[in-house]
């Protein structure tokens, strides 16, 4: 794809370094890439991609801007607060760089449409911030056949690789104990907001270095530590008991199947509310955050005290957990189910979900 005299100027800066030139550019224009959320990772990762010509975006991701989103999410602004982030990012990147060819989707990906959404992108970025998508987008890359960069912070950490399902490793490899797993979104965790912007950085010059047959992290897992300034790169090795891509995988979708909790929609919580016997709430998040906004009739719960020894609860009494989304309910909702307890349920969207189909009183943060 020829570079046309306005895209000379315009990438004249990127064209003259040796690893990209004219050729290099080139194949930025005709490359497509699917990015995977457009917060904190997924923002910068396409702002970066836009500007450095990547001829076709696809956006994905679902809900509104909200004034909490802004300390890290800079394409968007405090009048956006309310609108779609899809729509959003998609305008700003036609602003930033006309000649793209930007789509936007609304909508959550889950295990059944990730591979056909997937599917028309060369590469993939995982800007997501929960392990089953994270897990659904594994999946559906190694089926596909595709390469992707996942990326992950944690308040002043993070985490890089590349997934190549040619004969590498896969998110399976590194973290086969679905089950055990206990991440928990941004919203919930912390995230600073400089350590997003490094994170997402790197993770769409990943990409890039794909696109341009540059050497890579495939194969190798990079964390990053801000605290202490320390960088340190491990080998990966494809493990034949994966779960997803090992020998022994199951045809069945365990992997991904492993980290679904019992949900309880908001609208099905409205009515067990009105019930003559109503569940008991445990509401998992900090006091402060109870005090902004909560659910009528709940009870703050101590977290670490509950997955540690789940006492002040009854084995035979039904629970509906909840927190600033699901990540953190999830984890205890495996804690409990390990002990026995066997009407336990998780607000699907958790005090977000609430707010936005129940209660439109309650504070959003």
């Amino acid at each position: 794809m020829a570079l046309s005299k306005e895209e000379l100027v315009r990438y004249s800066r990127q064209l003259v370094i040796p690893e990209i030139g004219p050729g290099g550019q080139e194949k930025l224009k005709a490359a497509k890439v699917a990015v995977a959320g457009a917060g904190g990772l997924g923002a910068q990762v396409l702002a970066c991609l836009a500007g450095a010509g990547v001829g076709e975006l696809g956006i994905f991701d679902y809900g509104p801007v909200e004034l909490s989103n802004l300390h890290r999410q800079f394409l968007y602004t405090t009048a956006d607060a309310g609108k779609l982030k899809t729509e959003l990012a998609k305008r700003r990147l036609l602003e930033l760089n006309p000649g793209l060819k930007v789509n936007a989707v609304e909508g959550l990906l889950t295990a059944e449409n990730m591979k056909e959404a997937l599917a028309p992108y060369d590469y993939i970025a995982d800007c997501t911030d929960n392990f089953a998508t994270r897990a659904a987008i594994n999946r559906a890359c190694l089926e596909l056949g595709k390469t992707y960069v996942h990326a992950a912070v944690y308040q002043l950490q993070g985490q890089l690789t590349v997934f190549d399902p040619a004969g590498g490793p896969c998110l399976g490899c590194l973290c086969p104990e679905a089950e055990s797993t206990q991440d928990q979104a941004c919203a919930e965790a912390g995230v600073a907001g400089p350590t997003a912007t490094a994170l997402a950085s790197m993770q769409a010059l990943e990409i890039m270095k794909l696109i341009l047959g540059l050497p890579t992290l495939k194969g190798r897992f990079a964390m990053l530590d801000f605290v202490s300034s320390d960088f340190s790169v491990l080998e990966l090795e494809k493990q034949a008991s994966c779960p997803v891509c090992g020998a022994k995988a199951a045809a069945d979708r365990k992997f991904v199947r492993a980290v679904e909790p019992d949900f309880i929609s908001p609208e099905r919580l409205k009515e067990r509310l009105g019930a003559a016997a109503p569940p008991r709430i445990l509401d998992l998040r900090n006091p402060w955050e109870h005090d902004l906004a909560h659910i009528s009739g709940d009870e703050l719960a101590d977290f670490d005290e509950l997955v540690k020894t789940g006492s002040g609860l009854r084995h035979d009494e039904e629970l509906v957990l909840y927190c600033k989304g699901q990540s953190k309910s999830t984890a205890l909702w495996r804690a409990l189910k390990a002990r026995g307890f066997l009407k336990v349920a998780v607000l699907k969207g958790g005090i977000d979900a609430w707010a936005e189909k129940i209660d439109r009183t309650i504070t959003r943060y």
